[in-house]
């Protein structure tokens, strides 16, 4: 993982972490005279902040950003050297990423509580939570941003109490890759057992191609997130042999650091796929099996955490029908009480199947 370049006027500084090469070059001065915009929120979007608090998603536009451009209409002049990928004007104080690629990228950013990120109309940008492994707990912000190629994105102004050279921003930041390819028909999806013990219901807070993660690879593109408290037993969804157990991790939150962290537990399933249960509860697999342990479906493996970036203690999981960080994802579903299911985003859900409006109104009112 690289370095990568933040522009403050003429002045480079480095910054954090980033998967594609770094990048350290000039830019003309910011055109001046945007205008503040007061567009309300989708019933979509604001669902979208209540599940992930303290992300904020803007997949190439959204309501709350400062706007997108060319690269010529913003003023932006290539040199000799390389644009930066993320800009801060030192007098304007707005936070810009910049992609100068031939194809669309996602910029995962997260930026201290105190750098007060608001909208042009002067509105702050809720905040969430990260965990350290030391167990301290602090303020931060995440941006989640999809940038057309030859496009900046002006995203946030910054009015908090730090100046904008002393601003650190953690970055993550891939190219946009397709979904995988194949579509099978809901009769030809694998249907398994569910993964959480408990009463519930669990929300589905991401589901396949979640705007929040699970978009940006063909690895988690059809992968489901349950939340649920930390701690609710997560049992094998089917007959397998455990591959993999990582749960030292105890690292939370939505710092996007927390994207090379976390735990898991891997089962190769006796239909050939592989299952991961991700996030889990430090501690909680190795305690119940190793690798290359018989599991049964049902059978208690480990218990769901908060471990990696997680705005929300959840479980994430995915099936692959071959190993590797590349190899894609496939959909899958649950057989319930009365047939199979999907987990839909928004939804939510116990072994049964998907609990509706007015049952969730009746059980609130018993």
């Amino acid at each position: 993982m690289d370095q990568l370049g933040i522009y403050y006027s003429a002045l480079m500084m480095p910054t954090t972490v980033a998967r594609d090469e770094p990048r350290a070059a000039s830019r003309s001065p910011r055109p001046k005279g945007r205008a503040a915009r007061r567009t309300p929120l989708s019933a979509a979007a604001l669902a979208e902040r209540r599940r992930w608090p303290g992300c904020h998603v803007a997949h190439r536009r959204a309501p709350w950003i400062l706007g997108v451009q060319d690269l010529e209409s913003a003023g932006i002049q290539a040199g000799d050297e390389p644009l930066p990928d993320i800009s801060i004007d030192p007098e304007e104080k707005v936070l810009s990423v910049i992609n100068t690629s031939d194809v669309e990228r996602c910029y995962y950013l997260s930026l201290p509580a105190e750098s007060g990120c608001a909208t042009a109309s002067g509105r702050r940008l809720a905040t969430g939570t990260a965990r350290d492994a030391d167990g301290t707990v602090r303020e931060v912000i995440t941006f989640v941003l999809v940038v057309g190629p030859k496009k900046v994105m002006d995203v946030c102004e910054l009015r908090g109490s730090l100046e904008p050279h002393s601003v650190e921003v953690q970055s993550d930041i891939v190219t946009l890759l397709p979904p995988p390819e194949t579509h099978p028909s809901q009769e030809e999806l694998r249907s398994y057992g569910f993964p959480l013990l408990g009463p519930g219901p669990f929300l589905c807070s991401q589901g396949g191609g979640g705007r929040l993660t699970h978009f940006a690879h063909p690895s988690t593109y059809h992968a489901i997130d349950l939340d649920c408290p930390v701690g609710t037993v997560i049992v094998a969804i089917h007959d397998g042999r455990v591959n993999e157990v990582r749960d030292s991790e105890q690292v939370s939150g939505i710092d996007v650091r927390n994207f090379f962290r976390w735990n898991q537990v891997t089962v190769l399933q006796d239909d050939g796929a592989l299952a991961e249960y991700v996030h889990i509860q430090a501690g909680s697999a190795s305690a119940r099996v190793k690798v290359g342990d018989a599991v049964r479906r049902g059978q208690p493996i480990c218990c769901s955490g908060d471990a990696g970036f997680c705005p929300t203690p959840h479980l994430h999981l995915e099936i692959h029908l071959e190993e590797g960080e590349a190899a894609p994802s496939i959909p899958f579903r649950f057989q319930g009480a009365s047939g199979p299911f999907r987990c839909e985003e928004g939804e939510r859900y116990t072994a049964a199947g998907r609990v509706t409006s007015s049952e969730l109104v009746s059980a609130s009112a018993a």
